[in-house]
């Protein structure tokens, strides 16, 4: 289970890195498309893409709305089991600025300053997952009968 744990935290923190490379695809696309004269309006979400980039878009939301979260609370399930040190906590941590990154995703787009708090809450969430990862590299309890031996190599008497 600890093996899983850690697997997962550092699952979620590859996918933070790819929300962040498909949204700034998405964006550059978007740059290019209307710096040659196209024009972005409710009707450019009817028929296909106006640009090949805009796919960066759905990616974004695809995994932010959907994979990243089930992952986080796949990692705050597994937390219980793992016997990671703190393990519950960082997945509790991770769960909760996942919470908060799809809030501030989903109402950023009719508040813009929400939209720099999602983009500086991704970098906790990374930071969270790659903690949690870290974290579960620790043993929790030294195994029954283990003894503490003293190192001989490189030591003479």
């Amino acid at each position: 289970m600890r093996i899983t744990y850690r697997i997962i935290a550092f699952v979620i923190c590859g996918l933070v890195a790819l929300q962040a490379a498909s949204h700034a695809w998405a964006s550059a696309g978007l740059g290019v498309y209307l710096a040659e004269g196209g024009v972005v309006d409710g009707t450019a979400v009817e028929g296909p893409p106006p640009f090949p980039e805009v796919t960066g878009f759905i990616i974004h939301g695809m995994n932010g709305m959907f994979v990243i979260p089930a992952l986080a609370l796949i990692l705050l399930i597994i937390s219980f089991f793992a016997k990671v040190p703190h393990g519950v906590v960082y997945a509790v941590v991770v769960f909760g600025l996942v919470v908060l990154q799809v809030t501030l995703g989903l109402l950023g787009h009719g508040v813009a300053f929400l939209g720099f708090l999602h983009g500086m809450n991704a970098l906790l969430l990374f930071t969270a997952a790659l903690l949690a990862g870290l974290n579960a590299k620790r043993r929790a309890v030294e195994p029954a009968g283990a003894v503490s031996v003293p190192s001989t190599t490189g030591a003479t008497a």
